[in-house]
């Protein structure tokens, strides 16, 4: 569910009008590969001209799909259960006044963590299901909680199995894993790091449950 959220969130976000079949390899002006294009929502909606990545949330109460977009200022919220027409729902600014081009979230038991590669951004906390009873859209938000255990960062990976996150590419650790306890999510805890290894780029995090019983369970 996580690869589709990014797929429509892009498709919703970078490309043309409303229900152009995939043909002969164009969804209009656009490459595709068997997926037609269903809606846009263009940036200028988003009041921003640059973005590099995207999440997904369900909510749990009803099912319903949004999608979490990492804009160059700021974190937006779409509601996409009706892929026809995509609601945007607001934003959640940056803790930076820089607005770099890249900004990474992932979401664990209803919140979602982001980061940045904006100075002294830290990681910031928002609760998700807070998008239920958005009245007046678009709206402002602010964040639920900050962890200010490092500035900028590269990206984060979380391992919902165990509410752990990793904070990596950051000043941190040599540029390596940031650990943080989010079990608590408005509560989250720096726990340490690894820099053994220097700067990491991105990461996969895991609990291993292959063939090879000397690792099963770490």
């Amino acid at each position: 569910m996580k690869t589709f959220f990014s797929i429509i969130a892009f498709i919703i976000f970078f490309n043309g009008s409303a229900q152009i079949p995939c043909e002969n390899g164009f969804a209009g002006s656009f490459p595709c590969n068997n997926y037609d294009l269903i809606s846009q929502v263009p940036l200028s909606v988003m009041n921003s001209v640059k973005a590099n990545d995207s999440w997904g949330w369900t909510d749990p109460l009803d099912g319903k799909e949004y999608a979490i977009i990492c804009l160059n200022e700021a974190t937006a919220f779409i509601d996409i259960s009706d892929p026809l027409n995509p609601l945007y729902l607001g934003q959640l600014p940056g803790n930076s006044p820089d607005h770099m081009t890249w900004r990474d979230a992932k979401t664990y038991d209803n919140y979602v963590f982001i980061v940045s590669e904006d100075s002294n951004h830290g990681m910031q906390v928002f609760d998700l299901t807070r998008l239920r009873n958005v009245s007046n859209p678009p709206e402002i938000f602010s964040a639920d909680a900050l962890y200010t255990g490092f500035g900028n960062s590269h990206n984060i990976a979380i391992n919902e199995e165990t509410g752990f996150a990793y904070v990596i590419g950051s000043s941190t650790f040599q540029g390596g894993a940031h650990f943080i306890d989010i079990s608590d999510p408005i509560n989250p805890i720096g726990v340490g790091g690894y820099e053994n290894d220097g700067y990491t780029h991105d990461a996969q995090i895991v609990i291993y449950n292959g063939p090879d019983s000397d690792y099963q369970g770490q």
